[in-house]
């Protein structure tokens, strides 16, 4: 179980190497930095920790961060720095930053990519990173990371979030590592899939905190208890019916029984088309089917 130490409230005394970032993504890039940390706090003998916002810094996440502290188990961490994105914490400087995990933590080690930013204004850098391990009286040794790149292109959440925007979700799984997902408790919709469209769905609200996908018609890979089966989903509205509220509508191939209640979690594996307006349910049906045509062949 991850210690969570709360910035300038808490102390840890055990030697650490910290790892310095955001963290709100975990895509290639940040697996790839905390696997090298991983290895050096192995070498030296200390404990891993990693520096994370809770909340990112605003706006929606590509990971909440319960998920986060899952995905860090398989890295080592032993404690995560946890800190407010607040606007008395945007004020503190470079230096200041640096003087505050020194005194509340045994740091020993610390750790970034190369374009990490810190401090008032993003002022603080890996050279002042570097110059600060440098002064012998701090004690501490300092190693930057250098970006990760997926076909020329800095891997970064932003890049991820937009690849997400724009459906573009077989790049964003590319980059991330993983397929992006959400879960979500089943509730009850109008029963029009099984009773007329003869698709029976799964209905739920998208999770406010999560970066939302394109609106549009998904293959997905459906987690329901220990079952992973492929489906197709739509996200948004539901035009052939006239209806514009917004909703994660998901079909899964080959489930029967009933999912009220329960927490399902669906995962994007690439976008089939835009949402459509049909003009009869049999239209609808038709185009339905050759989705899951498309959904069940192997990628």
């Amino acid at each position: 179980m991850l210690e969570i130490i709360r910035y300038n409230e808490d102390n840890y005394e055990f030697p650490s190497l910290l790892v310095l970032g955001c963290f709100d993504g975990l895509h290639i890039g940040h697996a790839e930095l905390l696997k090298k940390a991983k290895l050096q706090a192995k070498i030296n003998g200390l404990d891993l920790g990693i520096m994370m916002f809770k909340e990112g810094k605003g706006g929606r996440q590509l990971y909440t961060f319960e998920e986060r502290m899952k995905l860090l188990e398989q890295f080592n961490v032993k404690f995560v720095l946890l800190i407010d994105f607040t606007d008395e914490f945007k004020k503190i400087s470079p230096q200041q930053f640096l003087e505050s995990l020194d005194d509340k933590l045994n740091v020993k080690a610390l750790m970034s990519g190369r374009d990490f930013r810190f401090g008032a204004g993003a002022k603080g850098k890996s050279a002042q990173l570097k110059a600060y391990a440098e002064d012998e009286e701090n004690g501490i040794w300092y190693m930057p990371v250098k970006d990760e790149t997926y076909v020329g292109e800095k891997v970064s959440t932003t890049l991820i979030k937009n690849c997400l925007e724009q459906g573009n979700v077989v790049k964003a799984n590319a980059l991330l590592g993983r397929n992006y997902s959400v879960t979500g408790i089943v509730i009850e919709g109008a029963n029009r899939g099984k009773k007329v469209v003869g698709f029976p769905t799964v209905n739920m609200r998208y999770p406010v905190d999560k970066v939302e996908v394109k609106k549009g018609v998904y293959k997905v890979k459906c987690l329901v208890g220990e079952e992973e089966l492929v489906g197709i989903a739509n996200y948004g509205g539901r035009p052939t019916f006239n209806e514009t509220s917004v909703i994660l509508e998901a079909y899964i191939d080959g489930f029967t029984g009933s999912l009220y209640g329960r927490a399902v979690t669906v995962e994007f594996i690439e976008m089939i088309r835009e949402t459509e307006k049909f003009e009869s349910v049999a239209e609808l049906t038709a185009q339905l089917k050759e989705d899951l045509k498309r959904a069940r062949l192997k990628v």
